[in-house]
C-alpha cells in the first residue's frame, strides 16, 4: 500500500513539473508566410504606391496613402482567390468604392503600373476592373478594364490614361489575345513609360502588346512623344468593378459590371522594367505555390 502511494506521489510530481515547463515555454513566434520565398511587395518597393489584398471589406487595401474604403456595392463580395480571398464581381450592381484625400498618390503620378490576377468569364460589353475618376467625363483619369469582344476564348483588355496636359488626352492600349484566358487566372499588367511614351500589356510575367503614344500633331506635323502625363485634378474616387455612370443613372446597355474576381492589385508611381514585371510575377507564383 504505501509502495503504491509513493509511486501515485511520483507520478503526480512528474505531471506537475511537465505543466510548469510547458507554462514557462516561451511563445513560439508565429511563422513567417514568406520564409525561403520572395514577398511580391519587394519587388519595386519604393516605387509600390497601393496595394488591394482584397481579403475583406475592410482589409481590402494594406497600402495606399490618402485612399479610404468607402463601401461595398450590390452584389460585391469577398471569395476564395488566387492567394487568400479576391474581390468578387456580379452581373448585376457590384463594386467596390474608395475616397482619394487631395494628398492621395495617385494625383501626382506621371507614369505607372497596375498589375492584378484577374480571373473572368466575358464580361458581355464593356466592364471595367480598375478605374480613377476625373479626367474624361467619359472615361476617367485611369482605367484598366475589359472590352466587349472578350469571348470564350480570351479576354480583350484595354488600358486608358488621361493626360490632361497635352492635345491629345485620352490614349489608349488594346488586344484580344489568348494569353489572357478567359476564366482562369491570368496576372495581367498594364503600365506606361513617360522615357518612352510606351503603353504595355503584359500577361505572366511576359509582354503581350506594347504601343508608343504621341502628345497630339503640331501645324508642321511632327509628332511630339506623349512623355510625363498630367492627370485631371478632380480625381476623387476608386472604383473597382463598374464605370461610374452605371452609379449615377447615366449608363448604357453596354456598360457592364465586372462580373468576375480580381486578387493582389499592386498599383506603382513608375513603369516596372520587363524584368521587373517577370519578377513580380515569379514572386506571385512562389508565393502561391
Amino acid at each position: 500500500m504505501k509502495k503504491t502511494n509513493f509511486l501515485s506521489l511520483i507520478a503526480v510530481i512528474a505531471l506537475l513539473a511537465s505543466v510548469t515547463f510547458t507554462s514557462c515555454k516561451p511563445n513560439e513566434p508565429t511563422p513567417d508566410p514568406y520564409a525561403g520565398k520572395t514577398n511580391p511587395s519587394t519587388v519595386a518597393a519604393s516605387s509600390l504606391v497601393a496595394y488591394f489584398p482584397f481579403e475583406s471589406a475592410t482589409k481590402s487595401i494594406e497600402i495606399g496613402t490618402g485612399i479610404t474604403f468607402n463601401k461595398v456595392g450590390g452584389a460585391g463580395s469577398f471569395v476564395v482567390g488566387r492567394r487568400g480571398n479576391a474581390y468578387k464581381g456580379a452581373t448585376t450592381e457590384a463594386y467596390l468604392e474608395y475616397d482619394l484625400a487631395s494628398t492621395n498618390v495617385f494625383k501626382s503620378m506621371n507614369e505607372f503600373t497596375i498589375a492584378a490576377w484577374v480571373k473572368t468569364p466575358s464580361a458581355g460589353g464593356a466592364a471595367k476592373i480598375f478605374g480613377l475618376n476625373g479626367g474624361d467625363s467619359f472615361m476617367g483619369n485611369l482605367v484598366f478594364m475589359l472590352e466587349g469582344n472578350s469571348n470564350a476564348d480570351s479576354l480583350d483588355i484595354k488600358g486608358y490614361l488621361f493626360s490632361s496636359a497635352t492635345e491629345w488626352k485620352g490614349q489608349d492600349i488594346r488586344i484580344q489575345n489568348k494569353a489572357f484566358s478567359t476564366d482562369k487566372w491570368v496576372h495581367i499588367v498594364y503600365s506606361y513609360n513617360k522615357t518612352t511614351s510606351t503603353e504595355t500589356l503584359y500577361a505572366n510575367g511576359l509582354p503581350v502588346a506594347t504601343s508608343v503614344r504621341f502628345a497630339g500633331p503640331e501645324v508642321s506635323g511632327v509628332q511630339p512623344p506623349l512623355g510625363a502625363i498630367t492627370f485631371g485634378s478632380d480625381m476623387s474616387k476608386v472604383l473597382i468593378g463598374a464605370w461610374p455612370q452605371q452609379l449615377d443613372g447615366t449608363g448604357q446597355d453596354w456598360m457592364k459590371f465586372f462580373p468576375g474576381m480580381v486578387d493582389e492589385m499592386r498599383i506603382y508611381n513608375k513603369a516596372l522594367t520587363d524584368a521587373e514585371v517577370k519578377a513580380l510575377y515569379d514572386a506571385e507564383i512562389t508565393v502561391i505555390n
